[in-house]
């Protein structure tokens, strides 16, 4: 029997196996419940995919399910079970009977030292544990971290969850931006492959937070935050928290070094410098008396402090829900208008220009190229037609202008270089009579410039570029891959980005 969120009262039955007691969350791919399981008499989280769900999102829940059915670990969510009810694909892992990391800085910005090194510590445990398995979470920030009760921290979520060894046929490849923006690396922003480094340095953004009590960059919009974090310092931590441990702000801000060679080689080596920070006394395992909880504040634990309200702190919160709730027509009819008047952009996305400028051979070579090669074969998205044009007499004058409608932010440049046509007649194959572009440098409408380097193979090849935020871009051909013809030759080229 399928079980919703509007059937009946707890409990429900949900399968043969697993009753309903509790909904936990929603979210846009399904429900969490709180369930038992009827077998072995246990509470477990019941992660239930909608129905409606696409072929993406399914493939994406058999992967978090593959992932986490490998973990065994204290630090780490266990799935018991996955299977399918009536149509809803299902994973039963770990209840965990405490609160959330998220919730916890709500209330309490900035945490004790103590409070932070187990926090830290754990989280850093977890995540070497699922290194070791070739896994790399890609999405580790404050609401998919959970403490108990008892102070044991928990990591969840493994939903966009990077297998080295699925590399090929993973779901996020190179070139898609997946993660949380606050939380993502330079490398998940550009798109480009993550790494174990990808985790570290999102968890030092949670390290960051907890300690600084805010995030080291924000923003109003995903973009300019994504922005940020590829291009910008952080603000030293010291600034806000300038008691804090020797060390601890060079640990922080090794985490978060742009480049991914300057950050931690690995959770171990994180580990180890966390230990010098904070130091072990008398061979136990933290700086507080060994009987003595690391997260209590007198009588409660940490995760119970931060989930209790002063009296004058609830006298206040009924009348900020009196407001919000006088206010919520107006809000409701603002959210209608809005659906219908915004139209809110993807993460990441193909570009189109609107124009392109730039001179191209008219004449044709071949029979069924009457028209000549123009550049509207760049995005025609067949790579068997090419832009063709000779070599340019003034290497400082640009061979093709991009304009843009409104400004976009560009962050992969693909292009596919030289005529890939092959076909049975006397040019044969038209990738080794044609020169093709070596080296070339793009430059924005506010004068950045930046040089890519391009390999002689067949295919669209996307080299690293720094992202741009511009509404034209100028290609200049520095170089290009020697041939028989005067012609250099371009087959496609393919912008992915952000409209602004």
């Amino acid at each position: 029997m399928k079980a919703s969120a509007q059937d009946g009262k707890a409990p429900r039955p949900f399968n043969e196996n697993y009753d309903i007691l509790d909904t936990l969350g929603k979210g846009g791919m399904g429900c969490v419940y709180k369930a038992l399981d009827k077998k072995l008499k246990r509470e477990v989280a019941l992660k239930v995919l909608d129905k409606s769900s696409d072929n993406e999102a399914i493939q994406r829940f058999y992967l978090e399910a593959q992932a986490m059915k490998e973990m065994d670990h204290q630090n780490v969510v266990h799935v018991f079970d996955f299977g399918e009810q009536n149509g809803q694909l299902f994973i039963a892992m770990t209840y965990v009977k405490g609160i959330s990391l998220a919730d916890i800085l709500e209330k309490q910005n900035k945490l004790p030292f103590e409070a932070i090194e187990i926090i830290i510590k754990q989280i850093a445990r977890g995540l070497l544990y699922a290194h070791s398995k070739n896994i790399i979470h890609r999405d580790v920030k404050p609401s998919n971290i959970m403490i108990t009760h008892d102070n044991r921290v928990y990591i969840m979520d493994f939903g966009i969850s990077y297998i080295q060894e699925m590399e090929k046929e993973h779901l996020t490849k190179t070139g898609m931006t997946m993660g949380t923006p606050e939380y993502m690396s330079p490398e998940q922003c550009h798109g480009d492959e993550v790494t174990i480094q990808s985790d570290i340095y999102s968890m030092g953004v949670i390290l960051y937070e907890m300690t600084c009590g805010k995030l080291p960059f924000n923003g109003n919009r995903p973009i300019e935050i994504a922005l940020k974090h590829v291009q910008e310092l952080p603000p030293d931590p010291r600034q806000f928290r300038p008691d804090m441990p020797p060390g601890l702000a060079e640990l922080i801000l090794k985490c978060l070094k742009k480049k991914l060679n300057e950050r931690f080689h690995d959770m171990q080596e994180f580990l180890d410098a966390c230990d010098l920070v904070f130091p072990q006394k008398d061979g136990s395992t933290s700086t507080f008396p060994k009987k003595q909880s690391l997260l209590r504040f007198g009588k409660r634990s940490f995760a119970d402090a931060a989930t209790r309200f002063p009296s004058q702190a609830n006298k206040i919160r009924l009348k900020l829900t009196a407001i919000a709730l006088s206010l919520f027509p107006l809000i409701i009819i603002l959210l209608v208008l809005l659906m219908f008047t915004h139209k809110p952009s993807n993460m990441m996305q193909q570009l189109e220009w609107s124009e392109a400028l730039g001179n191209f051979e008219q004449t044709s070579m071949e029979g069924d190229e009457t028209k000549g090669y123009p550049l509207s074969n760049l995005e025609d998205g067949d790579l068997r037609t090419a832009w063709l044009y000779t070599m340019p007499q003034k290497p400082q004058n640009p061979i093709l202008t991009l304009f843009f409608d409104s400004p976009v932010l560009v962050t992969h440049f693909g292009i596919a270089t030289g005529y890939q046509k092959s076909v049975d007649d006397p040019y044969g194959d038209r990738f080794r009579i044609f020169k093709k572009p070596r080296t070339l440098t793009i430059e924005t409408n506010n004068g950045f410039k930046q040089k890519i380097k391009l390999e002689n193979i067949k295919g669209v090849q996307y080299p690293n570029i720094q992202a741009i935020e511009t509404s034209e871009i100028k290609v200049y051909l520095d170089d290009v891959f020697e041939a028989e013809s005067n012609d250099f030759a371009i087959s496609e080229i393919r912008l992915f980005g952000m409209e602004l």
